[in-house]
């Protein structure tokens, strides 16, 4: 088996905070270590500047059975910007950041064999980030 080292940056969700090591809600795009970009992203899942995945759009577009049927503002979730070598990492308040960081490194290959020399998360509670947590 071929272990996978490229670098992504990228959106995820995380239904389970207390578990999140069980989540595979997520979508990620190649990159090198100042977040351009190796590949295209569809027009009709992309975010404003089309350099990376819109939460909304691409949620639209999964099957019931990984939706479970909910909005895609139900879940916590977050995305990955990689620039200047660093990652930065915007995501709901409800993710616990000593798991997430663990998670991500995984998910996202945020190494620094990779080019990455940090990693910063952020916690938005705005109403961005808004999800069932924040009891609608």
């Amino acid at each position: 088996m071929i272990e996978d080292s490229q670098l992504y940056r990228g959106i995820f969700w995380i239904p389970d905070t207390d578990n999140i090591y069980d989540s595979d809600l997520y979508f990620r795009i190649p990159c090198d270590e100042n977040g351009n970009i190796y590949s295209e992203i569809p027009a009709e899942m992309s975010s404003k500047n089309a350099g990376n995945y819109n939460h909304k759009n691409l949620w639209n577009s999964l099957p019931k059975k990984l939706t479970g049927g909910k909005s895609f503002d139900y879940y916590p979730r977050g995305r990955v910007e990689i620039k200047n070598r660093m990652a930065l990492v915007y995501h709901s308040g409800y993710i616990p950041q000593d798991m997430l960081k663990v998670w991500l490194i995984e998910k996202f290959n945020l190494t620094v064999a990779n080019g990455i020399r940090k990693i910063r998360l952020i916690a938005d509670n705005s109403g961005h980030y808004r999800c069932y947590h924040d009891n609608y």
